[in-house]
């Protein structure tokens, strides 16, 4: 794995990526994270066939923090296909989660023919977000103490020894570093007004079988609840379906060889079964 700076557009953004050969596999993180998350998977998708890449978003990690851009669905959606069009990937495969997930979907819908499979995994935009959800992440977004983003980080794993004191100091130092904050306002504007008319369900239910889909989930997720992806998968019997026990919002990073294998099995062709469950 190595990593390095990629111009894509206006946005300077810092990529992960492995392997020479085989079909691209775009890593998409969620929102006030960053790329290396995939750190646990990089390497071994790589090695199983596949030319993966893992860019932060743009406001995100290591890359340009301007609230001159458009930070919202549409606008990542964008960067997102602009960043296929700079590692050369007419086409690849898209994999998401939480707002990972919605943006990697929402690049799905209005590019379908360069995407060859999806995976969202614990994914937003997949129903409508509550005043109580905006409530509490404009709260979240605006506390960049570190005992707020170690009670945030709590809430997203299942076991709290992930939540070392060096992950909740390194997100604060990233999330509280020059222009971090104007870009999650321009956000929290859109979360709180414009958000729910980019909803993502209809149209993957327009896609039908178009697209192979694989649903992932934490049985313990606390974000966005497992119920959420039980009825996208009723919505869209087409995909499948796959739940990790004992895990919440994070499984690449909590279940990593599940989730690696999970993933593999799905892109080969050998998750035969509409809904799985690991662990």
């Amino acid at each position: 794995m190595i990593t390095y700076p990629l111009a894509v557009g206006a946005t300077m953004t810092r990529v992960f990526s492995a392997g020479q050969t085989g079909p691209v596999l775009v890593l998409v993180h969620g929102l006030t994270s960053r790329a290396d998350r995939w750190q646990h998977n990089i390497d071994v998708l790589a090695a199983a066939g596949y030319r993966v890449y893992a860019p932060d978003l743009p406001g995100h990690g290591f890359a340009t923090k301007s609230a001159d851009f458009d930070h919202s669905i549409p606008g990542y959606r964008d960067f997102l296909l602009q960043f296929l069009d700079q590692v050369d990937a007419p086409e690849a495969i898209l994999l998401g989660t939480s707002l990972g997930g919605h943006v990697a979907a929402a690049a799905t819908i209005a590019a379908p023919q360069r995407v060859r499979s999806l995976i969202m995994v614990g994914s937003l935009g997949l129903a409508p977000v509550t005043q109580e959800k905006v409530e509490r992440t404009t709260a979240g977004l605006r506390d960049m103490r570190l005992e707020a983003m170690r009670n945030r980080l709590l809430q997203v794993f299942s076991d709290p020894r992930h939540v070392t004191d060096a992950l909740v100091e390194e997100d604060v130092r990233i999330n509280a570093s020059p222009g971090a904050a104007a870009c999650f306002e321009r956000f929290l504007d859109y979360f709180a007004h414009r958000f729910n008319d980019d909803l993502v369900l209809d149209g993957l239910q327009a896609l039908g079988d178009r697209i192979p889909l694989l649903l992932l989930w934490g049985e313990e997720d606390k974000s966005v609840p497992l119920e959420i992806g039980q009825k996208t998968h009723r919505r869209l019997p087409q995909a499948q379906l796959g739940i990790f026990q004992k895990t919440n919002h994070t499984p690449y990073w909590e279940a990593p060889a599940l989730f690696n294998q999970a993933v593999l099995d799905f892109l080969g062709g050998r998750m035969t079964q509409t809904t799985v469950s690991w662990g």
